[in-house]
């Protein structure tokens, strides 16, 4: 089973071809936050805590199986805090997390506060980034209807108490694009300082949304470590 967390402003559908894709495996089970897709006229989250209070209520009885976290980007964070929550409450742990697009919580750029820049800069970091279609981000008024989203996703990321290094209940798997400007390396080596067992690092082609062009890959990646833990 692998419950995926999708990145800043991404809904759950992000997730549908990985159904395909991932079939025989495990069950995929993509987490639908507000703000986004069928819960678009709900209030986004914009802390940490508020997110992972009401992750645990939906998570928590799944746990008792094996059960493997994926996120993405701002839902590596999701799934670090999520983890130590459940640990911190007396529930087992993932048996493993699958962390992509992003560095170690404690090497993010402190002073590089996304979300409160104005609605311009918030844009030209989206380009920067390219995830977010061109025709969303050259339409004024499709723009006015997700940039909120997209602020309060990096609120939440921004505002985050991010832990210190220390070993997660977990085993790790990071996974990460070559060309993303947004994640250095230095960045990406941090994560040997959450285990204190052998992190693997895994490169791909690609800038921060590299796990579209290489979904086939990933899902052996994702298929081999569910079979590892089942």
């Amino acid at each position: 089973m692998v419950v995926a967390f999708p990145y800043a402003g991404g809904g759950a559908g992000a997730f549908n071809d990985w159904h395909t894709v991932l079939a025989g495996d495990c069950t995929l089970i993509p987490v639908h936050l507000p703000g986004r897709e069928r819960r678009f006229h709900e209030r986004p989250y914009r802390r940490m805590t508020h997110l992972v209070r009401d992750l645990i209520e939906e998570i928590g009885p799944l746990m008792s199986r094996p059960v493997l976290f994926w996120g993405h980007s701002m839902g590596a964070s999701v799934s670090v805090a999520l983890t130590l929550e459940l640990t911190r409450q007396g529930y087992p742990p993932p048996v493993h997390l699958l962390l992509s697009g992003a560095g170690s919580p404690d090497r993010r750029v402190a002073k590089d506060l996304v979300h409160v820049l104005d609605d311009e800069g918030l844009t030209a970091r989206l380009r920067q980034y390219e995830g977010t279609p061109a025709e969303v981000l050259d339409n004024p008024d499709l723009l006015q209807l997700v940039l909120p989203v997209i602020r309060a996703d990096f609120e939440l990321l921004e505002t985050w108490s991010r832990p210190l290094p220390q070993a997660l209940p977990a085993l790790l798997t990071v996974l990460y694009g070559e060309d993303d400007r947004s994640v250095s390396a230095h960045q990406v080596d941090g994560w040997h300082s959450y285990s204190d067992l052998p992190v693997t690092l895994r490169s791909f082609s690609g800038g921060h949304f590299f796990i579209r062009s290489h979904a086939e890959e990933i899902a052996a990646v994702i298929g081999g470590l569910v079979r590892t833990a089942a």
